[in-house]
Order: C-alpha cells, then sequence, then structure tokens
C-alpha cells in the first residue's frame, strides 16, 4: 500500500528539525521491515503572529509503501511521543496514496493552511470527509501540529509546490553535462525556469554550486537558471509560495 505520511510541530529551538526527524524515523520503520520510504516534501505553511512555530512553519511530508499500514501508524505515533522536542505539539498525517481518490476538499484545505489561520476543528474536519483513507493524530503538547501534518499530507497528494529536502551535490570531475544525462543520472524527471515554465529543450548544464531540487505538477523538478551564457542549476531556490511571503 503506498501512502503519504506528514509531520509538523515536533522541534524547539535547539532540537533537530522537523524533516530530520521524520527522515530518522522513516529510517528506522525501514530497519524494522514496516516500511519503504521514498522522498521528503517540505511545505510552507502561513507566517502569522498567532501560529505558534519555531523557524519556518513547514511542515514534512514523504512517500511510503507499506504491507502493514496499521503497525506503521502505530509506530509512527510512538516514535514522535518519544523524540519530538520539549515543548513541540506534535502532529501526524497519514494518508492513502490512490490516484482513483478526489484529494480536491484536502487540496483545498492545504492551500488555506498556506495563506489563514486554522484551527484543530478546521483540521478535524476536513479529515473527517476521508474517514478510512487518512489518519489524523496528536502526540504531545496541544496538538496543534495535526494542522500543519493534515495540510503537507493533501499538498503532497494534490502534486502542489514544495521543495525537495537535501541538496544535489555536483559530482567530482563531472561539471559538465546534457540535461539528457543531468535526468538519467540524478533522477530528474522535469527542468523549469525561475518561472516555472517548463524547459523541455536539451541544454548543455554547468553543475558545479549545491542545488535543491522542487517537487512541481508531481514531479522532481530542477530550476536551471542562465548565468554568463552558461545554463545551470540555480544554488538557491525558493518555492512559489516562499516567493510571495
Amino acid at each position: 500500500m503506498n501512502l503519504f505520511v506528514c509531520i509538523d510541530d515536533t522541534d524547539n529551538f535547539d532540537s533537530i528539525g522537523t524533516g530530520e526527524l521524520l527522515e530518522n524515523m522513516m529510517g528506522e520503520a525501514a530497519i524494522k521491515g514496516l516500511a519503504e520510504c521514498g522522498f521528503t516534501v517540505r511545505y510552507q505553511l502561513f507566517i502569522h503572529d498567532d501560529i505558534p512555530y519555531t523557524s519556518h512553519n513547514s511542515s514534512m511530508c514523504c512517500s511510503v509503501h507499506t504491507d502493514d499500514p496499521d503497525a506503521l501508524t502505530e509506530f509512527c505515533g510512538k516514535y514522535l511521543e518519544e523524540y519530538s522536542a520539549e515543548g513541540s505539539d506534535p502532529g501526524l498525517c497519514i494518508l492513502a496514496d490512490n490516484e482513483s481518490l478526489d484529494y480536491s476538499a484536502l487540496v483545498d484545505f492545504g492551500k488555506r493552511a498556506q495563506n489563514e489561520v486554522l484551527t484543530k476543528a478546521d483540521a478535524r474536519e476536513a479529515a473527517e470527509k476521508f474517514n478510512g483513507e487518512l489518519h489524523l493524530s496528536e502526540h504531545g503538547g496541544t496538538g496543534d501540529g495535526i494542522i500543519g501534518a493534515l495540510a503537507g499530507a493533501a499538498l503532497r497528494a494534490g502534486k502542489e509546490e514544495g521543495r525537495i529536502k537535501g541538496k544535489l551535490q555536483p559530482l567530482p570531475g563531472k561539471p559538465d553535462w546534457t540535461s539528457g544525462e543531468f535526468a538519467d543520472v540524478f533522477g530528474i524527471e522535469r527542468f523549469a525556469d525561475e518561472n516555472g515554465n517548463e524547459i523541455t529543450q536539451n541544454l548543455k548544464i554547468r553543475f558545479v554550486h549545491p542545488t535543491k531540487l522542487l517537487y512541481g505538477k508531481g514531479q522532481i523538478t530542477a530550476v536551471i537558471v542562465s548565468e554568463n551564457g552558461s545554463y545551470m542549476p540555480k544554488p538557491k531556490i525558493k518555492t512559489n509560495k516562499e516567493k510571495n511571503q
């Protein structure tokens, strides 16, 4: 069974971040034979004085395959309760990854969470419409993390734009690539310019600085810029949502 696992509000200023906690959690789940985990996407949520957050108010969502969703759900809940930082308000969302599902109502909730202050009641109401396809639970503190956890899972299911966790590093002694080679080696599914427009021509790319990848239109996306007559993966990128804040 394919799932999206999303967590939010697990850290404090002295702890590891939510993304690292998610990767540690899913790594442990893999060791126990509970899941195989794909890449993690960061989703930027609304910044507002009425929303408590540590630094950026972002949730983290990964794709997962499991043969025992109930055991995985139980494991994730216990892991958050044990390893989330003191003073945090962790939330967990596990959502079915099913192409036949209509996620539009959930995606609307996720987009609202990027633009307005929402409550746990709002999250519970949105989740009720997906009974049987979605798990949503609190694991400490106020439990307000369920808002971001549901939002992140919803945005991932809706193939909305987010930033893939981690940096893509240049290979020693290999600065020059065609975009076809670059895609094959690094698993890139789509190239785009800074405005989000898809690039389809086979470019010559110079890759000498670490870059981050986007998850855009449901595909792993490299943002390519022109600099001094050369094309290169942009060293620092922001999602459209981050650009607008």
